[in-house]
C-alpha cells in the first residue's frame, strides 16, 4: 500500500473515533490489509470492535494521554450499550488484544468487569509504527537510572524489568512464553533481543555493584548473603512476581533456567543452576523425579518472600501484594509502564 494510502486510511478511523461518529466501529472495520500499521492488525485477526478497542488506544496516545481506563476506551470505540458490552469482553486476559500485546493493562484484569477501572494503554511497538505512518518519529526512549538503588522499590522495579528482557529473549529463542499477562510482544529478531537483554543486565550489574546501603535494600542484602549473582537473584524475584502479580503460585523449573539462557547449550551449562538455591532454603523445588530438577515446580518460601519484601514476618495469601499497589509503590505506574523495556515494550 502506498504510504500516502495507508495514512489517509488511519487518518480516517482516528478521525471517526475521535468525532464520535455513529458509524465509527464499521469504519474500523473497513481497515486495509496492506502497510506495516494495518498488516500487523491483520495478522492478528482482530475483529471489528477488537480494532476499534486498538485504535481508540492509540488515539488516547497520540492525545497525550499514555494510559486510559477500559471504560473510556470503550466509550471511544463504540457508539452504544450493547457494542461496549461486547467490546468489554475483549479487555480480559484471555482476549487477543492482551494477549498479542497491542493493549497493555496496568493490572491483568481476569474478568471483564475488571477491565472498566483497568488503565490500558497501546503497545508501544504498535504506537511506533503509527509514527512512522505519519512521518512522526517516536520519542527517544528515557535514559535509564543509574547509580546507587535508593530504595527496595526501585531494585525490584529493575529486576522485573530485566525478568521480562529475558521472557521476551526465552520466547523468541525457545518458542514458549509459559507466562500470562506479560504483554510480551516478540516482534523482533532474536540478536535484537539478546542485545536488549545483555544492555539491560549490565545496568542493573552496575547499580548493583554501586549500592552499599544494604539496610534499605533488603532483595540486595538477600543477594550478598547468599553470594547470588544476578541471574540467580533474577530468578527468585520472577518467581515472586509470578506469585504477587498473577496469583501463580510455583513455575515449571525448566521454564526459569530457559529464563536465563541466550542458547541451547546454556541449558545444559546450567541446569545444576537450581540445586544450590533449594540447598539454601531460597527456592523450593516440589513434584520432580528423582535426581531431575528440572521436572519440578518451583516456588518461594514465605520466609523468602518475606526477605526479598523487606517483611519482618512471612505473608499471608490474604496480605499478598497486587500489582496496581506495587506499581504506587514504585510512585509513578505511568513512567514504569512507559520505561520498560526502553519504550518498546
Amino acid at each position: 500500500m502506498p504510504a500516502d494510502a495507508e495514512r489517509q486510511a488511519l487518518r480516517s478511523m482516528l478521525d471517526a473515533l475521535d468525532a464520535r461518529a455513529p458509524d465509527r466501529v464499521e469504519i474500523c472495520a473497513a481497515a486495509p490489509l496492506t502497510g506495516a500499521f494495518f498488516e500487523t492488525l491483520a495478522r492478528h485477526e482482530l475483529h471489528a470492535l477488537e480494532r476499534a478497542l486498538c485504535l481508540a488506544a492509540l488515539s488516547e496516545r497520540l492525545a497525550g494521554r499514555a494510559q486510559s481506563s477500559g471504560s473510556s476506551l470503550l466509550e471511544i470505540a463504540c457508539p452504544n450499550s450493547a457494542q461496549r458490552l461486547q467490546a468489554l469482553a475483549q479487555l480480559d486476559e484471555s482476549g487477543a488484544l492482551l494477549r498479542a500485546g497491542l493493549l497493555i493493562p496496568e493490572s491483568l484484569p481476569s474478568h471483564p468487569a475488571e477491565a472498566l477501572d483497568t488503565r490500558f494503554r497501546v503497545g508501544e511497538h504498535l504506537f511506533r509504527l503509527a509514527c512512522e505512518v505519519f512521518g512522526r518519529p517516536a520519542p527517544e526512549p528515557a535514559e535509564r537510572p543509574r547509580g546507587a538503588y535508593r530504595s527496595n522499590a526501585e531494585l525490584l522495579g529493575d529486576l522485573r524489568r530485566l525478568s521480562l528482557h529475558y521472557r521476551r529473549r526465552a520466547a523468541r529463542l525457545f518458542h514458549l512464553d509459559p507466562w500470562t499477562g506479560a504483554g510480551l510482544d516478540v516482534l523482533e529478531g532474536s540478536a535484537s533481543l539478546k542485545e536488549r537483554a545483555e544492555r539491560e543486565a549490565g545496568r542493573v550489574r552496575e547499580r548493583l555493584l554501586a549500592s552499599t546501603n544494604t539496610d534499605q535494600l533488603p532483595a540486595l542484602a538477600l543477594a550478598r548473603k547468599h553470594n547470588l549473582e544476578l541471574d540467580a537473584l533474577v530468578l527468585l524475584t520472577t518467581v515472586l512476581f509470578q506469585e504477587l502479580v498473577e496469583g501463580v503460585g510455583a513455575v515449571d523449573a525448566v521454564d526459569l533456567l530457559k529464563l536465563v539462557s541466550e542458547r541451547e547449550s546454556d541449558l545444559l551449562r546450567r541446569r545444576q543452576m537450581l540445586r544450590p538455591l533449594a540447598r539454601k532454603g531460597l527456592l523450593r523445588l516440589e513434584g520432580a523425579y528423582a535426581g531431575k530438577d528440572l521436572t519440578a515446580d518451583a516456588s518461594l518460601p514465605n520466609e523468602i518472600v518475606a526477605a526479598l519484601l523487606g517483611e519482618e514476618l512471612p505473608i499471608g495469601s490474604d496480605e499478598r501484594l497486587d500489582f496496581h499497589a506495587y506499581l504506587e509503590k514504585l510512585e509513578s505506574s505511568e513512567s514504569f509502564f512507559q520505561d520498560l523495556d526502553e519504550g518498546d515494550f
